[in-house]
């Protein structure tokens, strides 16, 4: 490990006076990159929607499957914010490398045989869920192929909550930026067979994925194996340490159940969404792209956030912690109000860039108008969340966000929608509903304070002096 960068960085996130410039200046680059992976999100299903509602769909219904085991990952990168950043704010450096290799190396063993255990399985899962027949030969290769790309996935999604938590939020922005920029270029010449490819339509969609993933991936694994950006985990790393297990499974399996119950719960609406056909199913999808834009504004902030709260609570200054919480929260519920309003007053332009039938284009603009004010209440959650796993107390965030799906939205949707005869109405009822209850509770459990405690154990003791010496000459 770069100890000089790395104390440099802690430096800088444990005593910068203004926490709003703190915190944008982490959150800076995040920006940057989000937003141009939100852009390819749009250029996507811009891309898709040429090909037709069948196409559209394609996604909504694909990706919650290999979703099971991303909520894994998750997880485990919760692990690795939270103990990396309290061990980095508690200057015990030779630490954090272990407990990074150790999150790795369980995310790659989950991975591995996962991937190829639901590749195997894709067309018995769209079966499952009523996937109807026109969509499901486009996404049964859709589906394979982004499965086999989740392991590239874990380890780009634990690199860059290792090296975030040290604050450097730069680092991932470069990678992530090269990523989706491959990603970009790619999409359109495999979709459509330009440049003398071939014309693969959805599928070409996906083996573009697999192909940035794949950059995004060897750049990390190289970049840990060097120890280029002030991390560096070589291979004994990856053989899980017992000593850091228990921390890893008392952060991660909260948020675990929590992702498997998101997942299983989107399963469960991709099911219900699908009975109510093509064009309920097409309009949910642009639904979805308005969500995923507010994550510009949403998942950068967080991120910054979830650092400062990480190593304040490490290097003993809870009163810090809970400083950067409110301040992220009230700058997430400003900025993500403007989104919310302007997408409110635009709602039919917007849907109109991804519609191509009016019937499309009408349940849509519903949908936008209706759900999209209660992303707000879906931004104060995901504060809550970061902050949750920054500080390693997931329990409570956890059990909300189970709640927001399967005691609110899935029972709410099916209600209106099917129960009381309310259509596609009722689904973006029940949908914002959710939101906006879940998003209240995760506010006031982050504004009441209680867990600006640290989860790590206190001092490094003799062995963790060694350690640390053995950090230093490797």
């Amino acid at each position: 490990m770069d100890r000089r960068r790395v104390e440099e960085l802690r430096h800088r996130v444990l005593n910068e006076r203004s926490m709003v410039k703190l915190v944008l200046w982490l959150t800076a680059p995040l920006v940057v990159s989000t937003s141009v992976h939100s852009l390819y999100e749009i250029a996507d299903t811009f891309w898709l929607s040429l090909l037709g509602k069948e196409a559209l769909s394609v996604p909504v219904v694909s990706w919650p499957y290999p979703d099971l085991l991303i909520a894994a990952v998750f997880g485990l990168a919760a692990s690795a914010s939270s103990l990396v950043g309290q061990y980095v704010g508690a200057g015990r450096y030779g630490e954090a490398r272990e407990a990074a290799g150790t999150v790795l190396g369980l995310a790659l063993a989950i991975t591995v045989p996962g991937s190829a255990a639901i590749a195997a399985t894709a067309g018995a899962y769209l079966e499952a869920i009523g996937v109807p027949e026109e969509v499901r030969p486009l996404a049964h290769g859709y589906l394979v192929v982004l499965a086999l790309g989740v392991p590239l996935s874990a380890v780009m999604f634990i690199y860059n909550a290792s090296v975030s938590a040290l604050g450097d939020t730069r680092t991932p922005m470069k990678i992530g930026l090269a990523s989706t920029l491959t990603n970009a270029a790619l999409d359109p010449l495999l979709i459509f067979g330009l440049a003398g490819l071939p014309r693969l339509g959805v599928l070409g969609a996906a083996l573009a994925t697999l192909v940035a993933r794949a950059v995004a991936a060897a750049y990390a694994a190289a970049s840990l194996a060097t120890g280029a950006h002030g991390l560096r985990v070589g291979l004994r790393d990856l053989v899980p340490r017992g000593r850091y297990l228990r921390l890893v499974a008392r952060i991660s399996t909260p948020v675990v159940a929590e992702r498997l119950a998101f997942t299983a719960g989107f399963v469960a609406m991709a099911s219900i969404v699908s009975g109510l056909g093509t064009v309920v199913l097409a309009a949910y999808a642009i639904g979805q792209v308005a969500l995923t834009f507010s994550h510009v504004i949403v998942m950068p902030l967080g991120r910054a956030v979830g650092i400062v709260v990480a190593q304040s609570l490490g290097a003993g200054m809870p009163w810090r912690a809970r400083r950067a919480a409110l301040t992220g929260l009230k700058l997430v519920l400003l900025l993500v109000g403007a989104y919310t309003a302007a997408l409110a007053a635009f709602a039919e332009g917007f849907a109109s860039v991804f519609a191509r039938e009016p019937e499309v284009l009408e349940v849509a603009t519903t949908m936008i108008r209706v759900f999209g004010p209660s992303i707000l209440g879906f931004a104060a959650l995901m504060m809550a969340n970061v902050v949750a796993r920054s500080s390693g107390h997931t329990l409570v965030v956890s059990v909300l966000g189970l709640a927001r799906l399967w005691a609110l939205r899935v029972p709410l949707c099916y209600l209106l929608a099917y129960a009381l005869s309310m259509g596609h109405l009722g689904l973006w009822v029940g949908m914002a509903v959710s939101n906006y209850a879940a998003g209240a509770l995760g506010a006031a459990w982050l504004l009441r304070g209680g867990w600006a405690t640290p989860v790590i154990e206190a001092g490094g003791g003799p062995a963790g002096v060694e350690r640390e010496r053995a950090a230093e000459e490797a």
